[in-house]
């Protein structure tokens, strides 16, 4: 047969099948179906749709959807989150890459506040959780005086002289010079300053190898000796000086003596490497403080350990004397300067304002959250986002107005019969609410450059 017919042939039997394709009742006859002329075309179109790479795609987006989602709800939302200037979720960035290249390159963070961080409370809880996580030991600065935080002890062999840049003003020096912590005491003669651990069952001691003297005002040549290693610094330092000594690893124990006339600011110890944390606390201070002191000590203590992070936690003292607004608004300028002043000496910190708890007092005989409280929280987180700072509002954290009572009542208590500070169960409650919402934020970061967000 030609091949011409066969061709002819073909298709006359496929023009007969499309026929019946589209003559044949779709429904069928006597149980027979077949197949529709439309079924039958489609089936021999291409398929139509997303190809499988771009399904997996289109799912992971619906993913980091969800998990974004997530995230920026609690930075919305919740009470624990961080007001930012201008909502501004990148404001940590900075911060969280010096956390991850801590253990090459040390940094720190000093905390300062008033009596609600006294005995390293909330400092002590934040800074296990961070050098737990990103490397660092030690407690950090101890006063160049009788002082102890729960796991560290301190104690010096001369009644040294004491001066500081808060609270009563029998203790100041008149001058500006106060130091890295606006707190220092005078060396007339030779003293020996010992650390030590101190019995803590639920904590082990901490350990540092580092142990470094800030001193300043330095007015005849001072000696500084540790096991026999000794240093001198030379009369007329400025605007400060810092006398080191390497220490064996995991040091629970130290001493040095000084001898000379010279203003010591504290003694820093420390781990080599890692995240180390400073306690500041100054008891009855409102926090207008670091105008009335020398920016160049300041500036030089900053950039010479690396500060990368400053905390200031006030605001409890001056609630019950700010009964106007018109002293709100005073208060929250004076707070305004100290944030813009340190942006300028620390460029480098991300400076937080963590703002007044809950605090009760006695109105028509019940307890009460003081009047003005709420307002003055509203102004201390916009003085601090207005000057470029974060603020972390314990007042929210805690459950707003008159939650103070119910801290009080908490078995165990979270907080004191003054209806003002915190026992040490509610410290570290507060502290560890801190580090969550801190860690969500660098988890956010972290998430953000895996992402491309």
């Amino acid at each position: 047969m030609k091949r011409s017919r066969i061709v002819l042939f073909l298709f006359s039997v496929i023009a007969c099948l499309a026929v019946l394709c589209a003559i044949f009742p779709e429904a069928g006859i006597f149980g027979l179906r077949f197949p529709q002329l439309g079924e039958v075309l489609s089936a021999a179109e291409p398929a139509k749709g997303p190809s499988p790479e771009e399904l997996i795609e289109q799912r992971r987006q619906a993913v980091l959807a969800a998990q974004r989602s997530e995230y920026q709800s609690f930075f919305r939302e919740d009470p624990a989150r961080f007001y930012l200037p201008d909502d501004d979720i990148r404001f940590f960035d900075e911060l969280f890459a010096a956390f991850d290249r801590a253990e090459t390159e040390p940094m720190r963070i000093v905390h300062y506040g008033d009596s609600q961080i006294e005995e390293d409370r909330i400092t002590g809880t934040i800074r296990d959780r961070l050098q737990e996580r990103f490397g660092g030991d030690g407690p950090g600065m101890m006063p160049a005086r009788q002082h102890a935080t729960p796991r560290v002890g301190g104690s010096s062999t001369a009644g040294l002289r004491r001066y500081f840049n808060y609270g009563d003003q029998s203790y100041r020096a008149g001058i500006r010079q106060y130091g890295p912590y606006a707190d220092f005491t005078r060396l007339d003669t030779v003293c020996t300053f010992s650390f030590y651990p101190l019995s803590r069952k639920e904590k082990a001691p901490k350990t540092f190898e580092r142990m470094t003297l800030v001193a300043g005002n330095v007015q005849s040549t001072l000696s500084v000796t540790s096991k026999g290693d000794k240093r001198t610094v030379e009369a007329g330092t400025k605007p400060l000086a810092f006398v080191r000594f390497e220490l064996p690893d995991s040091s629970t124990r130290a001493s040095m003596t000084v001898a000379g006339y010279a203003d010591l600011y504290g003694i820093l110890l420390d781990s080599k490497t890692g995240i180390r944390m400073d306690n500041m606390a100054m008891r009855g201070s409102s926090g207008a403080i670091f105008t009335t002191m020398d920016r160049e000590q300041l500036r030089s203590f900053y950039q010479e350990e690396n500060v990368r992070m400053i905390l200031l936690q006030y605001g409890g003292n001056s609630v019950p004397y700010l009964k106007t607004d018109k002293q709100i608004s005073t208060y929250q300028e004076s707070i305004r300067k100290q944030i813009v002043l340190l942006r300028e000496l620390a460029p480098k910190a991300k400076i937080v304002f963590v703002g007044p708890s809950d605090m009760s007092t006695v109105i028509n005989g019940k307890r009460q959250t003081y009047p003005k409280l709420a307002g003055i929280v509203d102004s201390l987180r916009l003085a601090a986002t207005e000057s470029g700072a974060a603020y972390w509002d314990i007042y929210g954290v805690m459950g707003g107005e008159n939650s103070m009572t119910q801290w009080v009542s908490a078995r165990p208590a979270l907080a004191g019969s003054d209806y003002v500070h915190f026992t040490l169960a509610g410290s570290q409650k507060v502290g560890e609410m801190f580090c969550d919402a801190l860690l969500l934020y660098y988890e956010y970061y972290h998430w953000r450059k895996r992402n491309g967000r």
